[in-house]
């Protein structure tokens, strides 16, 4: 059924999720997947950040300098949880203005060739809405390929 899967996670709650969804898919089908974050270049989440190195602090790891250390880490904790559970996985970090998530995340299900991409939905506040739509729309309006899209 897949053979990779491209599996788009961010600072979100649902992150978790999406993994729990990817790992289940995997282990199914034997799909390789991919675990992408795409971070904003002009955008750090200062909370995440902040949550993440209050983590590595309480477990005694030397925490990173920078929200792109911060990210890199959130991607390989997310390849040893896929791993642990017997799921070939790769990480894959970018960078891109926050308008061009969405392009990123297809671009990378172009280059791939994958068969499936899992990501989170992602909530604005009603203002938001009006204005632009939110990655998930992008992505399922756009993809090469079937779109999951958790909660």
């Amino acid at each position: 059924m897949y053979k990779r899967i491209l599996a788009a996670i961010d600072w979100t709650a649902s992150s978790e999720s999406v993994l729990d969804q990817t790992r289940q898919l995997a282990s199914l089908t034997g799909a390789a997947v991919f675990v992408l974050h795409v971070r904003a270049a002009d955008f750090p989440s200062l909370p995440s950040i902040l949550g993440t190195l209050a983590s590595q602090a309480l477990a005694g790891e030397p925490a990173g300098d920078d929200a792109s250390s911060v990210a890199r880490r959130m991607v390989d904790d997310a390849i040893t949880v896929l791993s642990a559970a017997g799921v070939h996985a790769e990480g894959l970090l970018l960078e891109s203005a926050p308008a061009a998530t969405p392009r990123a995340v297809l671009d990378q299900a172009r280059e791939l060739d994958v068969g499936l991409i899992v990501l989170g939905s992602r909530h604005h506040s009603q203002p938001s809405v009006l204005f632009r739509s939110n990655v998930a729309d992008e992505v399922s309006r756009h993809a090469p390929c079937p779109v999951l899209i958790v909660p």
